[in-house]
């Protein structure tokens, strides 16, 4: 038996190899796991599923990208039910509000049985631990109805219902007892058309059910399907409707509707002649128990009514109007107090944006202040939304297009307090943001407010948090932002992300957010062998890109960015030049605490820039490369100062015009004052004397037919690699390596084709010998990826940059969904900086491992290297079998191949890495 010749080291026995290791800082190791050892530590060897990884934005959260947004509500605490649907479900998540992030603690999945999914929807919530779900799939006139309960750590649904109403517009719902709520709807099942409402009871299972004989509560033979319905206090309800008399006529009806807690009744009714042919919208604003804002829009004009509850019978009585001339149907209203409301209007042939601030002491409507916020604002489907966030501050949401095919949704912060007489000028930069603008295409988000002064904006499979303040200082911010490919200008930018890892072995990212277009940096520290971020700073409330950043000193960085002068929300917007763009150099010290020290110093060249990029030199020089907005190339050196009180930098006179008519220009370190500088057609190679003087040494034009250049690689011998794809050969990767030597620049061995067919190629920097770059893999067989099916079509190439006959190139795929924009740092030899983004689209940060062979993501799941002979904590020491003979407690299956399970424990399926023969049902033989 081989266990007989445990132990012997010689006469052709098996040795047994075993060591101790302390295990790494984060990890727990238990007896008999599948361990490795890297950089001498120990981890257990289990595979770090992509949605374990750490997220980069606590205040970002991706859910299913198909599912479209219907509700979100706060259901206590730090709690929030969100509801999205597809076409075929129905997905209920129980949100939790952490400080450390946003995330799911519970989903429930409702089915949609019709093929064409839903037709209308809504949730109302009913009490502090239940609410109604009611929608009507397409096609039907079949309602379904549940219940949704919560409690401090679940959902539950009800028992479904279904019930045909023969309406195709949502109903109302309103509470009447625990269990029990109103239903009011629209029926056309005869003629004349009725509003009717009826009880319904909540029983067994939560099963919903109408009580008894539907209420008529009106009928006419043109009562239009929109109408209003609302609680005023417990038992008294009003409801208002529109009913077409003639072409140019029609008349607008309030009724009162009681509930003594066994029957409905009807009360008093008011009528009020109105002009228009059609009616688009009817809505109610509460007030108080006896007193509600009736605003109805028909086809020219836009009323608001005031109706008070008066005289025992509580007759509604509608006092002084205020109306105006408005041809599309862009307006909302919110409360101030039981006296005060504010509207916004947005007038469609002016782009003006309005508010007005109301006050009905008297029974009448008096406008007490009004103001144009914004003067061009233009959209076609611009439903304005109001929201209260707390401390007197409001959120009104509005979709922008200031030209073709570019279109936003925006967010502007205002302070209205009660007794407040004056509408506050706007700030733009403090006040307005951008909610969503992926594709430049605007989006009806839904809003939540949270418990502090901020709101949730909820999209197509996504929520993002925004936290607002006024006083001292006016802020509309989403934390800690994303970035993405999707920049929402139809890439008008350039370069939106540049990080760099410092030599105190912190990172620091500098990015346009998504959506907003601020500038934030990031900075991230090591931790327990990794990373975790300690400080999100916006260093320009503007339209930010062409970044560009580097390591002046030991933690001190210098970082170039463009930004518009005045962040412009029109026509004007998507202008460029010097007059509406600046450029600017932000530096600082980066520790324990962050960013410290700024000072940003404006960099104003002759002409303005559409890219540019810095790089450091040996001799505290910074050699900045650009293309100017004439498409020239041009070169300039700035002088770096450093001392107590911070860092100058100044730019040198010399101005050394190297391309013309040229989009793109990068530039790379090749020495310690040499730099190589490719344009469109040409490289350059310069370089930077003591006393600041840029020379060009060499220049060598590349003739690239049916070929684009993706980029150059520092090769680490003072060449470079140029990085070329193929535009007939279905963008193959090609890499040509260049010198430079004897005041010349030419290529030094053959191109060499990597056989890997791509769709996108963004090339990154070299890493130990190997050109790293991500590219979007060309699928030889079967279908692309899509919005829904993003996974694992970005890979991360480490390319060989010697010029040998076998080169030793790498493949792995990388953490991916639709727009990622990747990043990867070296941190050593074998372990790099990155950051991707989980299938649903939540941007994630993780140390890469690598072993020369095998890479992988979060921790360092390698060549299994042993087995842990005992229990061990981060820290603890534990003995490892590396080699030979070891005992097991788990049975094992003599005779069997043993291989390492992707939770670090021993596997008979062969799906991964082989780690032993079992010789015994206890005892493994590891090879």
């Amino acid at each position: 038996m081989y266990s007989s010749l445990k132990g012997l080291t010689s006469g052709g026995g098996t040795s047994s190899i075993k060591r101790s290791f302390p295990v790494a800082p984060g990890e727990t190791i238990e007896k008999d796991d599948v361990v490795t050892i890297f950089d001498n530590m120990l981890y257990r060897n289990a595979e770090m599923p992509v949605d374990g990884l750490p997220r980069f934005s606590p205040d970002v959260l991706y859910l299913n990208s198909e599912e479209y947004s219907n509700s979100i509500h706060p259901i206590g605490g730090n709690s929030y039910l969100y509801i999205g649907t597809t076409q075929k479900v129905i997905s209920i998540y129980r949100v939790e509000l952490e400080a450390s992030r946003m995330s799911v603690s519970v989903v429930k999945k409702l089915p949609i049985y019709g093929v064409e999914g839903i037709n209308q929807f809504q949730f109302k919530p009913l009490s502090e631990d239940m609410g109604i779900l009611c929608y009507l799939e397409s096609n039907t006139s079949i309602w379904t109805m549940l219940t949704i309960r919560w409690n401090d750590s679940g959902l539950q649904l009800g028992e479904s219902s279904r019930m045909e109403l023969y309406s195709s517009t949502l109903p109302s719902i309103e509470s009447l007892s625990d269990n029990k709520f109103l239903l009011v709807w629209h029926c056309t099942k005869v003629a004349p058309w009725r509003l009717k409402a009826s009880v319904c009871h909540i029983g067994l299972n939560d099963l919903i059910t109408l009580e008894g004989y539907a209420t008529e509560i009106d009928s006419a033979a043109n009562l239009y399907s929109e109408f209003a319905f609302s609680k005023l206090s417990a038992g008294m309800f009003t409801a208002s409707y529109w009913v077409k008399e003639s072409d140019t006529k029609g008349s607008l009806a309030t009724k009162m509707v009681t509930w003594n807690g066994e029957r409905l009744a009807l009360g008093e009714k008011t009528v009020i002649p109105t002009a228009g042919s059609w009616q688009s919208e009817v809505k109610h604003l509460v007030l108080s128990s006896v007193h509600f804002i009736l605003s109805l829009k028909l086809d020219t004009t836009l009323t608001f009514h005031p109706i008070t509850l008066r005289e025992a019978a509580n007759i509604p009585v509608n006092g002084g109007p205020t109306t105006g001339n408005l041809t599309d149907s862009f307006y909302d209203a919110v409360k101030i107090s039981e006296k005060r409301f504010v509207t916004a209007v947005c007038y469609k042939e002016s782009g003006a944006l309005v508010l007005n601030l109301f006050d009905t002491t008297d029974g009448n409507i008096k406008q007490i202040a009004g103001k144009a916020v914004l003067t061009s604002v233009k959209g076609s489907s611009n439903k304005l939304t109001l929201t209260a966030i707390g401390q007197s501050l409001f959120v009104l949401a509005f979709n922008h297009e200031p030209e073709r095919d570019y279109a936003y949704t925006q967010a502007l912060m205002f302070k209205m307090a009660p007794d407040q007489n004056v509408i506050d000028d706007l700030n733009w930069k403090e006040q307005l943001t951008t909610i969503w603008s992926r594709d430049a295409a605007a989006y009806g988000f839904i809003f939540c407010p949270t418990a502090a002064s901020g709101f949730i904006a909820a999209g197509q499979g996504r929520l993002k948090l925004f936290r607002c303040g006024w006083s001292p200082t006016r802020f509309i911010s989403s934390g800690v932002g994303e970035f993405n490919k999707v920049t929402g200008d139809h890439d008008r930018i350039w370069r939106t992300v540049a990080s760099v890892v410092l030599s105190n072995g912190y990172v620091v990212i500098a990015y346009r957010e998504r959506d907003t277009w601020h500038g934030k940096l990031s900075v991230l520290q090591p931790f327990e062998g990794s990373y975790k971020p300690i400080q999100s700073h916006t260093f320009s409330y503007s339209h930010v890109d062409n970044l560009s950043i580097v390591e002046l000193t030991p933690g001190v960085i210098a970082l170039q960015y463009k930004q518009r002068i005045n962040p412009s929300y029109d026509s004007k917007q998507l202008n460029s030049d010097n007059t509406f763009e600046e450029l600017k150099l932000l530096t600082g010290s980066v520790s324990s605490t962050g960013l410290s020290g700024k000072i940003t110093t404006g960099f104003k060249p002759e002409e303005a820039y559409i890219n540019s990029q810095i790089v450091k030199l040996d001799n505290g020089y910074l050699l900045h490369v650009g293309v100017t907005s004439n498409y020239v190339v041009i070169a300039r050196v700035i002088r770096c100062v450093i001392n107590d009180t911070g860092v100058t930098l100044t730019p040198l006179d010399q101005v050394e015009y190297l391309d013309y008519q040229r989009m793109n220009a990068s530039v790379i370190l090749i020495g310690p004052n040499l730099a190589a500088i490719q344009t469109d057609s040409k490289m350059i190679v310069v370089e930077v004397g003591e006393n600041g003087l840029l020379c060009k040494l060499a220049d060598h034009y590349f003739q690239l037919q049916d070929r684009t250049t993706r980029g150059i690689i520092a090769d680490g011998r003072g060449g470079f690699i140029q990085v070329t794809t193929h535009n007939i050969n279905q963008e193959l990767l090609e890499l040509t390596p260049y010198r430079f030597g004897n005041d010349k620049l030419f290529q030094y061995a053959d191109t060499r084709s990597v056989n890997k067919t791509t769709l996108d190629v963004q090339v990154e920097v070299g890493a130990d010998g190997k050109a790293a770059l991500f590219y979007q893999a060309r699928w030889q067989s079967g279908r692309s990826s899509s919005l829904a099916e993003p996974h694992q079509n970005l890979v991360l190439g480490l390319l060989d940059m010697n010029a040998g006959s076998n080169p030793e190139d790498r493949h792995y795929p990388f953490p991916c969904s639709e727009g990622t924009l990747p990043v990867f740092l070296p941190l050593d030899s074998q372990r790099y900086f990155c950051m991707g983004n989980d299938p649903d689209g939540n941007q994630i940060y993780m140390t890469a491992y690598s072993n020369g062979e095998q890479l992988t993501y979060g921790k360092p799941c390698l060549t299994p290297q042993g087995i842990a002979g005992s229990n061990g904590a981060s820290g603890e020491y534990v003995e490892v079998a590396i080699r030979g003979i070891t005992e097991v407690e788990v049975p094992l299956r003599a005779g069997s191949t043993y291989y390492n399970g992707r939770d670090g424990k021993l596997s008979l399926y062969p799906n991964s890495s082989k780690v032993g023969l079992a010789i015994s049902g206890y005892e493994l033989l590891l090879e």
